[in-house]
């Protein structure tokens, strides 16, 4: 019976806005504010509202098998009456404190099994140096077909002995030269192998 005296009271509300709205021309803003209350209102009204009967109760959790997970519930409530106790007795009464303990062996960790981290590369890692300029340089330029410094190097080497070995044949010549015509010199010191 509540719903309907709502619900006839909120039409003629509504109806009332609307005329208000019509007869001054165009609608105001509070005219227009007094219509979307007064249509909010019989939304509200009309929405069924659920009651007791259709309430449904939860389903009860599904009981756990302690004897199967190791755990001793009489043990438990033991140490949490004596915790209790322990608690009343200090300051307040009003402080809760549990303290459950835990005893167990924890599996060994092993990060990482099975990959050597001494030598070379670690799996699955970034690329090194080396790795990016391989992967960057195009095979034609990764290792040229003549070593020119080598060249270079070596030509330079025997260069430089030639040029000993004719600077030593030339001191060689001079002392014959003057050996023979009967100066006393000392003999040139033959070349660095």
């Amino acid at each position: 019976m509540t719903g309907r005296v709502e619900t006839s009271s909120l039409r003629r509300t509504l109806a009332r806005c609307y005329h208000q709205a019509e007869g001054a021309g165009a609608p105001s803003k509070l005219a227009m504010r007094r219509l979307l209350a007064a249509v909010f209102g019989l939304s509200m009204a009309v929405v069924p509202r659920p009651t007791q009967a259709q309430a449904q109760p939860a389903d009860p959790a599904p009981a756990v098998n302690t004897e199967a997970l190791g755990i001793s519930l009489a043990k438990i409530k033991r140490r949490l009456a004596a915790d209790s106790r322990a608690s009343t007795q200090g300051d307040t009464p009003l402080k809760l404190e549990y303290r459950v303990d835990v005893f167990g062996t924890a599996p060994a960790l092993r990060f990482f099994a099975g990959q050597d981290l001494r030598f070379g590369g670690v799996p699955s890692s970034a690329p090194t140096h080396a790795d990016m300029l391989y992967m960057f340089t195009p095979q034609a330029f990764r290792s040229p077909r003549v070593d020119f410094l080598g060249l270079a190097a070596g030509a330079a080497t025997a260069g430089a002995k030639r040029v000993q070995d004719w600077r030593y044949l030339r001191d060689l010549r001079n002392y014959q030269r003057l050996v023979e015509s009967g100066v006393n010199v000392p003999a040139p010191a033959p070349p660095k192998q």
